[in-house]
This record gives structure tokens, sequence and C-alpha cells, in this order.
């Protein structure tokens, strides 16, 4: 993922994410418990917080090309020097735009963005170029806002990176300089793309409700590199600021380019920033420089600042941003030092970089506002957010990196998170029993020990076994895995892949409306947007008139943007079983049968006197309570019927 290379461009703009808010909450999926205040605007699981009708959509707004970094280190801004500088960067033309959607309201910190298409046209509408952005999740979520997020409400941001595929180059990009040398320098007709979002509007305030700022990067694609992470150098910050509780810059990548004597850094996701749009009011003396001795500390409120002497360390240069308060938006807060002297690229070889400013409490001193890991290891997973069915097993890519080559030889431990405990109703959670994560821990098979080959890569291979609703009323589980090499920087600790194990369930090939009304009657709660203004998702007689639009929605592909978004909570066999219902839309109840006439056979019968288990007597419990029909499961009379 090579961003950081020349040529790139940088852009940027504000975004819109129009998410609903209703299935934020967990205690929402309940459908016994649903109410219908539940999806009014208003702070609290007693409503439904601040966008109940959100459609889940994500576009450009206001985008434009700011400038553009050249091969030779120079710049350019004017688009007298280049026709892209100043143009349009839009989403999709003539189709839906792309879709934002969570993983689920128990891993809510990695929202994607599914099936974006970004194009850069000139001022008539003639195409520049466009591609597709690859599905991609929030990545290195921290602290920007200096003023806490006080107009917007949300004081963090954080980071999408992707490759854009599908590419293609308009005619009026042979008028484009740059465009010809990005062309000619990236691989496999794909480009690389960093968007850095932050300062996004929950509250109405500014007339920038639903809106944010995006800061986005896009340089050359080389083959062979990961593509959700840029494999690059990091800086982490460990100046503690209590006003932020934790720390500013707290990470950033940078690229090292020996033959070009050139370090590259990217603080477009990690300067704080005055306000929800990027204004600078910063005003330290920040200077780049490497050190000369290993760094290892890491500040807390016992140990705010860390120092370090002149003398223990070269001094890179001098980051210049303080002239002007719109450096982040016109920069997108890449810094590049050209031409820098032979033995300071040879000290990066094997030295950190670190980020200082001079001490105003130690005189002759240095606080270290960010530093590298100890040792320059990087170790990060690709695709670390996954979706998986029961019987699904996907690859999960690890790289490894040490001074920004990769690392052979090394050895990745993944580790599942011990389960978290329910949380039962009272004064603080009034609504409905909220269930934990990561069990059952039988839920996952994988193998926890792997090491990396000699060009740093290392796979995981993650089956999804057979879970039967442990969240009760919600589908599937969250499982969250810990990762780390045996010389992690302790300081910064292990990262995570992050698994929806949807529930097992066996696809019904002539349903009748029982057999999915639960289902439908949760999305029904939880999306209004589609009820109010499309169709009530509850009411199988209005789904039977509709049925031709929502079969077309419900049967195209997860990275297709006719696809009906929210059906990525759901395996392929509840999507095909709502697919049979509409092709066949039943409404008549499901005939009631006896006990001893069912159909004997079971995905996993319990004999006789065996002790339940805790699951087993919850899942039994909601059976009961539900007269013999659960969410979503056709196959739960069966399944239990040997308890």
């Amino acid at each position: 993922m090579s961003y950081l290379h020349a040529p790139r461009l940088v852009f940027t703009g504000d975004f819109l994410s129009d998410v609903s808010t209703v299935n934020n909450d967990t205690a929402h999926y309940n459908n016994a418990t649903f109410q219908p205040n539940f999806q009014e605007p208003g702070q609290g699981a007693t409503n439904g917080w601040w966008n109940p009708e959100g459609g889940a959509v994500f576009d450009f707004q206001n985008c434009s090309v700011r400038q553009l970094f050249l091969p030779d280190g120079s710049t350019q801004t004017s688009q007298s020097e280049d026709i892209i500088i100043g143009q349009a960067v839009v989403g999709a033309e003539g189709r839906p735009t792309g879709k934002m959607v969570d993983l689920d309201p128990d891993a809510q910190m990695y929202s994607a963005i599914w099936c974006v298409q970004l194009r850069i046209c000139d001022a008539k509408g003639d195409l520049l170029f466009k591609g597709d952005i690859n599905t991609t999740s929030f990545r290195d979520i921290q602290m920007r806002q200096t003023d806490g997020g006080k107009s917007n409400g949300q004081p963090l941001g954080a980071t999408w990176t992707s490759v854009i595929t599908n590419v293609e180059w308009g005619k009026v990009a042979e008028q484009s300089a740059f465009l010809k040398t990005l062309r000619a320098t990236t691989q496999s007709n794909t480009l690389a793309i960093n968007m850095n979002p932050f300062g996004y509007y929950y509250n109405h305030n500014d007339g920038r409700f639903s809106l944010g700022r995006i800061i986005g990067s896009i340089g050359p694609y080389f083959e062979g590199e990961p593509l959700t992470f840029a494999p690059a150098r990091r800086l982490y910050g460990i100046n503690y600021t209590p006003s932020a509780r934790g720390t500013y810059f707290s990470t950033s990548n940078f690229l090292v380019e020996p033959d070009s004597k050139r370090v590259s850094v990217d603080f477009g996701s990690s300067f704080p920033v005055a306000d929800s749009i990027g204004t600078i009011s910063y005003k330290q003396d920040l200077r780049l420089a490497v050190s000369k001795v290993p760094q290892t500390g890491v500040a807390s409120r016992q140990t705010p600042t860390f120092y370090i002497s002149p003398n223990d360390f070269t001094e890179i240069g001098a980051l210049d941003y303080q002239s002007d308060p719109n450096w982040l938006n016109q920069t997108g807060g890449i810094v590049s030092f050209n031409d820098l002297p032979d033995a300071t690229i040879s000290a990066l070889d094997n030295n950190q970089l670190i980020l200082v400013t001079p001490s105003t409490s130690l005189p002759g001193q240095y606080a270290i506002i960010a530093r590298e890991a100890i040792d320059g290891l990087v170790a990060r997973a690709d695709n670390f957010i996954l979706r998986l069915d029961y019987g699904q097993s996907v690859d999960v890519d690890f790289y490894t990196y040490q001074w920004g080559k990769p690392l052979a030889n090394t050895g990745i431990t993944a580790t599942l998170q011990p389960p978290t405990p329910n949380t039962p109703v009272g004064p603080q959670n009034p609504i409905s029993e909220l269930y934990g994560n990561n069990f059952p821990v039988d839920g996952l098979s994988f193998n926890g020990q792997v090491s990396s080959n000699p060009q740093g890569k290392a796979q995981i291979r993650l089956t999804g076994n057979a879970i039967y609703s442990p969240r009760v009323y919600i589908d599937g589980q969250i499982y969250s895995i810990d990762y780390q090499t045996a010389n992690t920087d302790p300081a910064f600790g292990p990262e995570q892949v992050v698994v929806h194990l949807r529930d097992y369930f066996e696809e019904i090939a002539n349903p009748v409306w029982d057999d999915i009304s639960e289902m439908m009657i949760q999305y029904s709660n939880l999306y209004p947007i589609m009820s109010k203004y499309v169709v009530n998702l509850a009411d199988p007689l209005a789904l039977a008139e509709k049925k031709n639009i929502l079969i077309f929605a419900f049967s195209r592909g997860m990275n297709d943007t006719m696809h009906m978004p929210v059906t990525r909570d759901l395996s392929t066999a509840k999507r095909n079983t709502i697919l049979n219902w509409l092709n066949n839309p039943q409404v008549a109840p499901k005939p009631v049968v006896r006990a001893e006439a069912r159909e004997t056979k079971a995905v996993n019968p319990v004999a006789p006197g065996t002790p339940l288990t805790d699951r087993q007597t919850r899942y039994r419990e909601a059976v009961k309570a539900k007269n013999g029909s659960f969410p979503g499961f056709s196959a739960s009379d069966d399944l239990f019927e040997n308890l």
C-alpha cells in the first residue's frame, strides 16, 4: 500500500455518512421488548439516538484535489501547473452511492465503507479517472480535536486504507502530466488510497449534521503489498495529554526512501486540530529526528513526558505548519524531507525516528512527542475484519516488517480474548439483558502460532463452527483475537482480528411467513427508513406486493452497490431462506406439528440426562417464551427436541 510514494495527490473536503442509529443499541435487537419510541431521535437506549432514520449512505461532498507531490520531491498546488489540481473528487454517477456500516452493535469501532466509487472530473464534468474502492474498515482511531468535539460531538478520527480497482482513465487524463506519470508508475491498473475521516457531526450544529471532514491521499500500488494498511514504518504518540486523556500524534505512517534520500511522514491522521474542519492552532516547535539511543518509554498520567538530549539525536528538520491555519487541508498533513545527508539516511537503517519539541521546563532538553517502536518492528493483519458462516474458512494474512523491510522467520501468536460477561436488566440497563462476546470458545478454530516466510508474510486460517445464538436475540457472535510477535513493543500492545461469526442455520426451501417473520420484524424495527419510505418489512402482504424490488436487493452480491446493506449481518442460508419466501410468498401460519411426529434429525443432538450449558438453558427458555418460535431459527425445535 504505497500511497506515500510519489507521484501522489492529496484531496480534502467533506464526507456524508447517513448511518442508522437504532441498530447501534444492542437492546433494540430484542423484538419482544422493542418499543415505538426506539425509532425516535433522542439520547439513550429508550430512544433511537441521533439518527434513527439513517440510510447507511456514504458519499464525498465538496472534495477537491489540493496538492500534487512529484517523484523529484517538488509539489504543485496551482491548476496552471496541472489540470487535475482543484478538480472535484466525487462519488458514483448514475448509480446509488456507497454505504457505511458497522460490523455489529458490539463492534462499532470498525465501520466499513462498501461499494464506494471515486471519480475525479474537470469543471465540465469530463472524466480524468475513476475506480472502485475496495471495502475497508476503520483503523488507528485516535484523538484529533483539541476542543473535545464541542460543536460536532465526536472528537476522534480514524483511517481507511484500501486500493482503487477497475481504474478507468478518461480522455482528459492525457492533459495531466501527473496522471500520466501515476499511470506509468502504478501496477495492475490499481491505485493505493488512504483516507482520514474526522470531525463527524452527531449534533445538529453549523449546518453540518451527518457530515465530517476527510483527507485523502492517492498514490501508486505495487504488487504483493497488503490492501488495508501501509507497509510503512510507524510513529506512536507517547506524550500524555490530560485534556485528551491520552496522546495526540497517536499513530503516523512514514516512509524512508534511501535512493531518493527522502523521508515522508503522514500526519494527516494524527495532527491535532482545533475544530471539526481541520483548522490548525497547535503552536509547538515540532522537529523530526533520528534517535542515537534506543527509546522504550511510553507516557502515562504518572510519567507524562519523556525527554532526550540533543546530543542523542540527529535532527532531520522542523515541521513548517504554523504559518497557515489551513495547512492540514492544503497538504493532507504529509511532510516530506528531501535530499537528506547520507549519514541521516544510513542512521535510519536501524534507528528509531522520533518527533520532538524543545522542553519549556527542562532547558536544553527535548520532549519526545512520538517515537518508532523498539527495533522498528511492525506486525499487522491485512484482512482483519471478517464475516464468517458455519463451515466457512478464511486465511488471515499477516505481514511483519523491521525498519520498513519484510522480516522473515518471525513468530506471530494469536489468542482469543476471554469471554465478556452478560449484563442483566437493571437501572443502567433498563430494556433487556445484554449478552457478552467471545463465547462459546469453540465457535472459531485456528492455529494460534505461525511464522513469517522470507517475504515477511504469514497466514492463519480461521474456520467458523456451529454456534446456536449465544446472544439470544442477535444473530451470531463477535470474537476478538489478539495477535502480536514475541518482540512486540509492550508500550503499544497487541492488535486485533475481529470476526462476526453467524449463527448456524439450515436453509428452508419452501418457507412460510413464520419462518422469516422474526428476522423481518427485527429489520423493520432497526431500519425504520425502509418501512416508512419503501416497504413495511414487518408486513408480509406489503412484502409480497414489493417482492420484485426486494428480490433484486437481497440477491445482489455483498460488494454490489445495490446489495441491501443490512443483510450483511445474515448468513447465506438465512438470506437464501428470505429469498425463497419472496419468490413464493406464503403468508399462512406455520402448521403445528406434534413433537413425536417431527423429524428427529438434529444438528447437534444432546443425549437425555446430559447437563445443559448456560447457553442451552437460555436458548430453551427463549424458545418456550416464544411458544416454539425463535428469532430466525426454523431448526430450533428439532435442534433442542432431545433436551
